[in-house]
């Protein structure tokens, strides 16, 4: 009788030690968890609170709609509409020596012949030569007259977007990397198109 009461006696003194350890092992899992708890909310807190702004603008939209930079279209068009109007005088001039060394052609000597088909040669190599100069002076003139429209917006773009805190503003070009953007939230361009033509009126 006496040695089962030291037994269940015995027993009762080990099941608070026993209960000990098990609190003693599941605090580290505890306090792991706590942790884990803790990065999540931080990590979820600075994406809500300190994700960055972002905003992209359609340039070719801006440029249609730069008051400015259509100002110089139309300048480049008159000027290449000129440069036109001669490259089809030439090419009728050329048209008219064609059909007047056709009927005397057929006549000529064959150093004759020789001779007006250089002429036609130096003629149409003329024409070409004329249209190629006024091209590469038209772009020319386009990229100089043009460079300051987008020095403007460059500068433009840089104070509107400090002034709005934005951390990054993307261009969209055809072709470009941005294929789709939510319009209502991230594409700024008719405020820029705006504060560009109340800026540089």
């Amino acid at each position: 009788m006496v040695d089962a009461l030291k037994q269940i006696n015995s027993k009762s003194n080990t099941q608070p030690q026993q209960n000990q350890k098990v609190f003693s092992l599941s605090y580290p899992v505890f306090l792991i968890l706590l942790i884990l708890i803790a990065l999540l909310l931080g990590f979820t807190f600075s994406q809500f609170f300190f994700s960055p702004k972002i905003a992209y603008i359609n340039t070719g939209k801006l440029m249609i709609g730069f008051s400015e930079a259509n100002k110089i279209e139309q300048s480049l068009k008159a000027e290449d509409d000129k440069w036109q109007t001669q490259y089809k005088q030439m090419q009728d001039s050329i048209q008219a020596s064609i059909d007047r060394m056709s009927k005397e052609y057929n006549k000529a000597t064959p150093a004759k012949k020789k001779e007006l088909q250089d002429q036609l040669s130096a003629r149409n190599q003329q024409l070409n030569n004329f249209r190629q100069a006024n091209m590469r002076k038209l772009e020319d003139l386009r990229q100089k007259k043009m460079q300051g429209v987008y020095d403007k917006a460059n500068v433009y773009m840089s104070e509107y977007g400090k002034k709005h805190h934005y951390s990054m503003i993307f261009g969209t070009i055809a072709g470009g990397s941005i294929l789709y953007g939510n319009e209502s939230k991230y594409d700024i361009t008719d405020d820029v198109i705006k504060g560009l033509n109340e800026r540089y009126k």
